[in-house]
């Protein structure tokens, strides 16, 4: 094997899988970690009538969720996105191995049964899902065309 094939990038192929290996770690725990913001935005303001006050307090969902965002130094449009993943996947119907990303993706899909059928569903001869393969399955553009 020559040697161009031997590299990725400035990386021998063993030295790239370790980073991939390590990638992959960090990744699981920033999807952790998306989900976590998620859920405690769904605790302070839960999802319910689009009007109106959160239940018991005279704060409306807006103010509650930029409240929270200004003190955890997010954008509140972050907060409001994890929170409504959260809300379209239970904990128990997140698939660790998929980003955050493709479960905001596939949470697209308004059928539940449908929804979290689809995340264990991989496309046909992969291994996981890619943000292009999700974007085609909840009817969003993908970036990387398919032909017909």
């Amino acid at each position: 094997m020559s040697e161009e094939f031997e590299k990725v990038g400035a990386v021998s192929q063993p030295r790239y899988e370790q980073i991939v290996a390590e990638l992959r770690s960090a990744a699981e725990q920033l999807t952790q970690a998306q989900f976590t913001i998620g859920d405690r935005a769904l605790e302070i303001a839960p999802i319910g009538p689009r009007s109106g006050p959160v239940a018991d307090t005279a704060w409306s969902v807006e103010q509650s969720l930029t409240r929270l965002a200004k003190d955890i130094g997010l954008p509140v449009t972050t907060v409001r996105q994890a929170r409504w993943t959260a809300s379209r996947w239970p904990p128990d119907r997140r698939r660790k191995a998929e980003s955050f990303t493709v479960h905001q993706l596939l949470a697209r899909i308004n059928d539940d049964a449908e929804r979290f059928a689809s995340i264990d569903n991989l496309p046909d001869g992969k291994t996981h899902w890619t943000l292009d393969d999700a974007r085609r399955r909840s009817d969003f553009r993908a970036e990387t065309p398919v032909p017909p």
